[in-house]
């Protein structure tokens, strides 16, 4: 389940402005699709020029937020895979808002502390469930930052 109380406890927190809500997830897009067909006349080999197989991919990394101060959307765009220690750093920084980052993870600054607390809610990519990923979750809640992680299944 993760968050303290379950989804809906924590949807009242974020409502009431206690606690920061978070929807996380990562998208690829690809501005020149590869061609799959083409037409020719008959009898005619069709030729099509072979397209720049680099940097055809952008990814993007975002999360939103519907409570609070007023609604958020924070992102990162990249032209490389998306990857675990991608996400944590993500999160550290853009979310949980840590000074140093992942670096504050195993050494936060003395007495700094969220506003509120967060959540962050993420479907169940492989990266998210990353030994890497996962291991740090523990350190969230005892450390600065406070914020906790629960999982959405794809298809629900």
């Amino acid at each position: 389940m993760g968050a303290a109380g379950g989804p809906t406890a924590v949807r009242l927190r974020a409502e009431a402005g206690t606690e920061d809500l978070y929807y996380l997830d990562e998208s690829g897009f690809s501005p020149t699709l590869p061609t799959g067909s083409t037409w020719a006349r008959t009898g005619v080999r069709a030729v099509v020029k072979r397209e720049d197989t680099k940097n055809r991919r952008v990814n993007v990394l975002g999360a939103l937020s519907e409570s609070g101060p007023g609604p958020e959307l924070v992102w990162r765009a990249v032209d490389h895979k998306i990857d675990a220690s991608m996400v944590l750093d993500f999160v550290c920084t853009h979310i949980a808002r840590l000074p140093k980052g992942t670096d504050s993870l195993t050494d936060p600054p003395p007495g700094w502390r969220r506003v509120r607390p967060c959540t962050i809610v993420m479907d169940n990519a492989q990266i998210h469930h990353a030994r890497l990923f996962k291991g740090r979750r523990k350190n969230w809640r005892p450390s600065a930052s406070t914020c906790s992680t629960s999982h959405r299944d794809r298809r629900s």
